[in-house]
């Protein structure tokens, strides 16, 4: 009877041990997943609503003076405005791509967060292995993390561009459309 209390006893300290450990692991996820709706909530927040309005904006004044702006010599000034104007507009695109990136990865790691914690929960899977897939899933919310930061320096340095330049040129643009009208009215008569 004595030797199986001790068996008993040794049983007891090794499950507490072990769920002790589990706990802590638990805690740790539950951290990354505030760290996660951390992330969430900056991406939203920094969602460039109105992408497809910006892109054919930027295509429609990039167009109207490629259509109708002729120069025998180059002005160096517009010249600089015109490059700057275009890496702009061609970065909004990946811009998006990266938005729907992170909101992608941001769902996707939210279920593996959910299925570890169960599983560790639960007691599920290899018990050993609890803190090393805790460090990989922490591994990919910092890549989320890095994404993020990388993704709002671009959009911040987008829309500067675009707040400096588009109001300029797209009005350019009109008074070239609105002269090439004109010519082609008189021409007309």
């Amino acid at each position: 009877m004595r030797r199986l209390l001790i068996a008993f006893s040794i049983v007891l300290i090794f499950v507490s041990c072990n769920s002790n450990g589990n706990k802590d692991v638990i805690e740790k996820i539950e951290t990354l997943s505030n760290t996660l709706d951390s992330i969430e909530k900056i991406v939203l927040k920094n969602e460039i609503d109105t992408l497809a309005a910006l892109k054919v904006a930027t295509n429609t004044v990039e167009l109207r003076i490629k259509n109708y702006y002729y120069l025998d010599s180059i002005d160096y000034e517009f010249g600089r405005k015109m490059d700057s104007y275009k890496v702009m507009r061609r970065s909004l695109g990946p811009l998006g791509k990266s938005f729907s990136e992170i909101k992608n990865g941001i769902k996707e790691e939210r279920i593996s967060l959910k299925n570890l914690k169960n599983d560790i929960s639960n007691n599920v899977g290899i018990k050993d292995e609890y803190e090393s897939n805790y460090l990989f899933e922490k591994e990919k919310v910092n890549q989320l993390n890095v994404l993020l930061k990388s993704y709002l320096t671009e959009k911040n340095k987008t829309m500067t561009t675009f707040n400096k330049l588009h109001k300029e040129l797209d009005s350019f643009s009109m008074e070239l459309l609105s002269k090439h009208q004109q010519t082609k009215s008189k021409n007309l008569r």
